[in-house]
């Protein structure tokens, strides 16, 4: 495992050549905090300042300018596509919008479990998979019914240790535990689950590019081993 970042990231988006980050600098004098966007390249090793429209490209796709005019907060929410190339937008409130292929707003709501914010969001279809922190579960969102239909994990299981976020790689799920140090993979098919990497520390986001894996710990961005 190597460390790329010994920095948390406010935010890090995957490019088919590497990734893009966003990261904090100084606040200025008005108090306002500074941000800078950087693109890593895993195929050159390059690492190079890009702008933020580069950044919100590789996040919301080519509609991107309509959809980041019509948020506040573009930094901490997570996306994830639909079918259609329906976009949707998860906020760490629970909130979701999800915009077509242009970027119009064509629904907004909010995301709960037991009164608990849902936060990152996988596609399963017509449906995403998010992750509960405080239910230390992950749930199914079914955009049709606009409620959540299927669960995994729960408060009172050992199934995961507070999932921060889940991603969708072929038919499996990944998701990253913060307090049991872990990512577990969880088949679509039959839904049974597995360990798939221990850390000695929290785990917060994990992402390919290609053939490489990305993790997202406490102490910053690492790339893994093959």
């Amino acid at each position: 495992m190597k460390q790329i970042l010994d920095y948390m990231p406010l935010d890090i988006v995957p490019h088919p050549d590497g990734f893009v980050i966003i990261e904090p600098d100084k606040k200025d004098q008005d108090g306002r905090l500074r941000i800078s966007f950087w693109f890593y390249n895993l195929k050159t090793m390059v690492v190079q300042k890009v702008k933020k429209n580069f950044y919100t490209e590789c996040k919301f796709g080519p509609a991107h300018e309509n959809i980041t005019r019509q948020i506040n907060d573009y930094i901490s929410c997570a996306v994830c596509e639909s079918p259609r190339d329906y976009i949707n937008v998860v906020f760490p409130t629970g909130e979701i919008g999800i915009f077509d292929i242009s970027g119009t707003l064509i629904w907004t709501g909010d995301l709960l479990y037991h009164d608990c914010a849902l936060r990152s969001c996988a596609p399963d279809g017509k449906n995403i998979w998010c992750a509960v922190p405080d239910q230390n579960a992950i749930v199914r969102y079914s955009t049709k019914l606009e409620r959540v239909d299927f669960r995994i994990g729960g408060v009172d299981t050992l199934a995961f240790g507070r999932p921060m976020s889940v991603s969708r790689y072929g038919d499996d799920l990944f998701v990253c535990c913060k307090t049991s140090n872990n990512i577990k993979k969880i088949s679509l098919k039959n839904y049974v689950s597995e360990d798939y990497k221990k850390f000695e520390e929290g785990v917060l986001r994990y992402l390919r590019v290609g053939d490489s894996e990305i993790v997202v710990l406490n102490s910053g961005i690492y790339l893994l081993d093959d």
